[in-house]
């Protein structure tokens, strides 16, 4: 019996709060759908794939010297689909930033297959990650 989808998430949270990429690649789907709000940076936006997915994240951790965390603040489950309460924070060119945001997953067959990230200050975000 497959283990629920709300721990499979749960554990991808796990993963990334450890840095450990090897743990996160087996828990997305080899053609993931990826939506991150696109801001002006360049590893923001829709990405296809979890090479695509894997570099985005190394990407906000060398753009933030590996100050940016996720923290899930609570999951729920209904079907494939995950809702994900994720309040973040990081620190970039000395100045720092929280967040809130929801991450909705669809999960099947035990791998992330899309996820759509809903933040709560677009406006903020951009702001941060501007070069």
């Amino acid at each position: 019996m497959e283990r629920p989808n709300v721990e499979l998430i749960r554990d991808l949270y796990e993963a990334r709060a450890r840095g450990d990429l090897e743990a996160v690649r087996p828990v997305l789907a080899e053609d993931v759908l990826w939506h991150e709000p696109k801001v002006n940076s360049e590893h923001t936006g829709d990405l296809r794939g979890a090479d695509a997915v894997l570099g985005m994240i190394r990407e906000a951790r060398k753009l933030t010297d590996g100050t940016f965390e996720l923290r899930l603040t609570g999951a729920v489950e209904h079907g494939e689909q995950v809702v994900a309460l994720v309040d973040w924070s990081s620190t970039r060119r000395g100045k720092a930033l929280e967040g809130k945001e929801i991450g909705v997953y669809r999960v099947r067959g035990g791998e992330v297959v899309e996820v759509w990230f809903h933040p709560d200050n677009l406006q903020h975000d951009e702001e941060f990650w501007t070069s």
